[in-house]
């Protein structure tokens, strides 16, 4: 995996903005909860939120990814 598929459309391969920002979002949340853990500050409110935004996020994208190819083989 390059990084350029972290942020490029895979058909056009130009910079798709849906992937930079989302990507952006993830890194930031991410950078917040390591902070957040260093500090020892990290509740369970938090671990819920960054588990539920972060990794609800890239669940929902294998989904729509897993969806997209079933309509297509049919």
């Amino acid at each position: 995996m390059h990084l350029a598929d972290l942020l490029c459309s895979p058909h056009s391969r130009r910079i798709s903005h849906s992937r930079l920002w989302a990507n952006v979002a993830c890194a930031a949340a991410t950078a917040m909860f390591v902070r957040d853990g260093w500090r020892g500050a990290l509740t369970p409110d938090i671990w819920v939120i960054y588990l539920g935004v972060v990794g609800g996020y890239s669940a929902s994208l294998r989904m729509i990814a897993a969806y997209r190819d079933k309509g297509q083989s049919s």
